[in-house]
């Protein structure tokens, strides 16, 4: 019963990749999954109920990811969550068969937004999670000696969310391959610690 319902929900996800939420049909879910139309609404009302679900478990494994990265300083941590990013979360991401995978993941956001205006608050939740992670990691760099910046530990995190958050999008955009991507991230990250170590008086 359980294996029945990933499948779909498993289905359903390569098939919103590929196509807006609007243009998969539950006939086409159904056929793709190899199931009958009676098994898919013995787990799923609505093909917005189905959504719902596959955007949830795409943004549920927040905490789990996080929770997965070493912490015992900055560097190691934002170095293995730009290597996780790069080699678990992308490939699963464009493992489907079309080309605009990535991109189409992120626009399912957007139509989730659109569809269930209390999925902002979902979304919310998982920042803040992000949020959390990042301002520990940084309280304890600044606590062991490791950074110096008179930045608050909250601006910090946030410099590392934002800039990693525009920057994924924009190789993500422009096609590069992962290790321009890795040396990209990695530069930009590494300049911004660099400066994270300066102390006030040695501006």
């Amino acid at each position: 019963m359980t294996d029945t319902r990933e499948r779909i929900v498993g289905t359903a996800f390569k098939l919103f990749m590929q196509k807006s939420f609007k243009e998969v049909t539950i006939k086409e879910i159904v056929e793709k999954t190899g199931v009958s139309q009676g098994a898919f609404f013995h787990y799923f009302k609505t093909k917005e109920d189905l959504f719902l679900e596959v955007i949830g478990k795409a943004v549920s494994s927040a905490g789990d990811y996080y929770n997965s990265l070493a912490k015992d300083s900055l560097q190691q941590f934002y170095r293995q969550y730009i290597q996780s990013f790069l080699d678990n979360f992308l490939p699963e991401i464009i493992s489907t068969e079309d080309g605009n995978s990535v991109m189409n993941y992120f626009s399912l956001y957007f139509e989730a937004v659109k569809i269930f205006p209390d999925f902002k608050r979902r979304l919310s939740d998982i920042h803040e999670i992000e949020l959390n992670s990042w301002k520990s990691v940084v309280s304890k760099a600044r606590a062991n000696g490791e950074i110096s910046s008179v930045m608050k530990d909250e601006e910090i995190a946030n410099m590392f969310i934002n800039s990693g958050d525009g920057l994924s999008l924009h190789i993500i955009y422009m096609g590069y391959s992962n290790e321009d991507v890795k040396n990209m991230w990695i530069a930009l990250w590494d300049g911004f610690y660099e400066v994270l170590k300066c102390k006030a008086d040695d501006y």
